[in-house]
């Protein structure tokens, strides 16, 4: 390869404008040249296969293409928003999902995601408590099932497309400042769970500015070492397309010059070998992904398998909207409603809003007045409140609000049951309209369920205490409103968890990391501490002593001692999922070993250290059973040279229908 062609494989570029004729002929003739390694924006399939028989027949090399794409929540079928499926602690479900992400993707002609992000938990915890320990392990879960997901790396799993692990939130520079020493350790903890799964398309850990690009190629140094990584480091062709202008900042959207590389390679400002390991890295990525064995033209479409049909796509995106929904309180139980039940009233625009769910994308979604109308609830409606011009956000009292108000208390009063259904307050708060209407209709009826469907739940403190019955629902994207109806009505039972903590304010009640009721009654007791050669073992026995079966995460905390002192908050280190029946009862065992009990340090470095620690089994942050136990250095030491899980060589490849 010469230099150009080397430094083409690090080109991003925009599908032309067919319109435009000089755009066009400059694109085709870079990519006969061998100078374009990915093309973003083709608009179909048919386009993407074009350019890549173009690429592969016309150019010197034939090296195929890249297509990427911010698949988000989804391309046809919306998925529930990140923060939202993380309530649901499912890795399978959010999987399947990532999976159904991938398919529709590829039906557009997609083959690389530029997905996950794995930052959104952490930016959400720092708003309030300015650091994220307790969700470091369940961030690291849910980008690990995403990227599995994507990349169909389960066994007989279809066709899978490249994944990028994007961890620049969580490395801290979001906000533009500089990451603290935890936010790396952070940041290492998810790359290393994820890429210890096996193989990994691609990963972005560096902002655009030149300080914060060194900062992580120092932190992230261990992915360049022989036989660590193999996949496409984002962040080192940022630097290098910095390093090609000696520039210290490259705006987001700018591509890489292939001109400018060349000169600086030419001139010994980027050693030559630094090119090869980037060009190498995205060969094997193109390998990995069939590029080079994949059919064109009519081959092609003989060999196409069937898609997954919308229905089944959609009762995917219904499995992981159902158990993303969070139970808050429920005491008096006024839920489950019953298929049966009578006199229910439901107040809230946000009721009759197809658009809400889907969090700012095109589409429709299921309504929650929809899924209640399919489950054949009979109910009566009320807005509650004065439509917004234009559908902006509720905000401060309008002169409206006063009658409609008005009119749903009256509602309410020859009601048995009132669910109040809102959207975005302000912020991590109810908006002063939304407050009044709660506030109002609690002087008439204490029978009253709010659903939340704004992005960060809400337990509002009305009239001095908290609401009865409160469920956080989210941004659920397609299938919204039948998830929401089914847990209303005991079709489905709740299991969601915070995925993160709700701090107590003068305006809400706060709630524990890791919460969320069930119809079912779940208990812990006889909770035993461990210790074993080389890791620890947590024994808890859980119950379920109510009516209805249902399905709880246990979830593990520990807690190192500095001295005599312990941390404010504990770290989730481990859950697991369990489903009972009525009367049943299961032994959950966790084991503890290196990477539950070590820690990533700002310079790589992954330390196991030995002394005394707190250990917590719980059904949330507070709702915990355990104790202390000595750590001798010993087992520490032991624990740091071994690695349990699959090995390397497991899960290499892109698996392929």
């Amino acid at each position: 390869m010469t230099t150009a062609e080397k430094a083409g494989q690090l080109a991003i570029v925009a599908a032309p404008d067919p319109q435009d004729r000089g755009e066009t002929e400059a694109f085709s003739r870079a990519l006969r040249e061998g100078l374009v390694t990915a093309v973003e924006g083709v608009a179909s399939k048919v386009q993407a296969e074009a350019l890549q028989q173009m690429a592969i027949e016309e150019s010197r090399l034939g090296i195929p293409l890249l297509f990427p794409f911010e698949t988000g929540t989804g391309v046809e079928t919306i998925f529930p928003t990140p923060m939202a499926a993380a309530a649901s602690w499912d890795m399978d479900a959010i999987e399947a999902a990532e999976s159904v992400i991938a398919g529709e993707a590829i039906a557009r002609g997609v083959n690389w995601a530029m997905a996950p992000e794995a930052g959104y938990l952490a930016s959400a915890a720092r708003k309030s408590f300015g650091h994220a320990a307790e969700q470091v392990h369940l961030s690291a879960a849910i980008a690990a099932a995403r990227v599995r997901g994507l990349q169909a790396m389960k066994q007989g799993a279809e066709e899978g497309v490249l994944a990028c692990l994007d961890l620049t939130r969580l490395f801290g520079h979001a906000s533009g400042g500089s990451a603290s020493s935890r936010d790396i350790g952070d940041a290492l903890s998810v790359a290393a769970t994820v890429v210890g799964q096996g193989y990994l398309g691609s990963i972005s850990f560096g902002g655009t500015d030149g300080f914060q690009n060194r900062e992580a190629q120092r932190s992230f140094g261990f992915l360049q070492a022989p036989g660590a990584f193999d996949g496409i480091i984002l962040s080192e062709w940022k630097a290098l397309a910095a390093a090609a202008r000696d520039s210290e900042h490259i705006e987001s959207g700018n591509f890489l010059s292939v001109d400018a590389l060349v000169a600086a390679v030419e001139k010994g400002t980027i050693p030559l070998a630094r090119l090869d390991d980037a060009v190498t890295r995205v060969l094997r990525a193109k390998y990995a992904l069939g590029l080079f064995s994949a059919p064109l033209g009519r081959e092609a479409v003989r060999r196409r398998g069937s898609l997954p049909t919308p229905v089944q796509n959609r009762e995917n995106a219904l499995a992981l909207a159902r158990k993303s929904v969070v139970l808050l309180r429920n005491e008096p139980a006024l839920l489950p409603l019953g298929i049966d039940s009578n006199d229910i009233l439901v107040i809230g625009n946000a009721a009759n809003d197809r658009r809400l769910p889907l969090a700012g994308r095109e589409g429709l979604a299921a309504s929650v007045i929809d899924g209640l109308e399919q489950l054949g609830i009979p109910h009566k409606f009320a807005p509650g409140l004065a439509l917004r011009q234009e559908n902006s956000p509720v905000g401060r009292m309008i002169e409206a609000d006063s009658m409609a108000i008005g009119m749903a208390c009256e509602a309410a009063k020859r009601s048995h049951t009132v669910i109040v259904v809102l959207g975005e307050g302000a912020g991590a708060t109810l908006a002063e309209a939304q407050r009044q209407l709660l506030s109002s209709l609690r002087t008439v009826t204490d029978n009253i369920v709010l659903v939340t469907m704004g992005a960060v739940p809400l337990d509002p403190v009305i009239g001095a205490s908290p609401l009865a019955c409160v469920v956080h629902a989210g941004q659920l994207g397609t299938m919204s409103g039948h998830a929401i109806a089914e847990i209303l009505t005991g079709e489905f039972a709740p299991s969601g968890k915070l995925p993160m903590a709700l701090p107590a304010t003068d305006e809400s009640h706060g709630l524990p990391f890791g919460h969320g009721l069930h119809y079912a009654d779940f208990a812990l007791t006889d909770c035993t501490l461990d210790l074993a050669p080389d890791h620890l073992v947590a024994t808890v026995q859980l119950r379920n002593a109510g009516e209805f079966a249902g399905e709880e995460t246990v979830q593990l905390f520990l807690r190192r001692f500095r001295g005599r002192h312990l941390p404010s908050r504990p770290s989730l280190r481990g859950f697991q999922r369990i489903s009972l029946a009525p009367g049943e009862r299961a032994t959950v065992t966790f084991e503890l070993g290196r990477e539950e009990i070590g820690q990533y340090r700002e310079d790589g470095r992954f330390i196991v250290e030995g002394g005394l620690l707190d250990i917590r089994v719980g059904l949330s942050s507070e709702r915990t059973l355990g104790g202390e136990i000595e750590l001798p250095e010993a087992v520490a030491k032991a624990m740091s040279g071994f690695v349990r899980g699959r090995s390397r060589e497991a899960a290499t490849g892109l698996r392929r229908a």
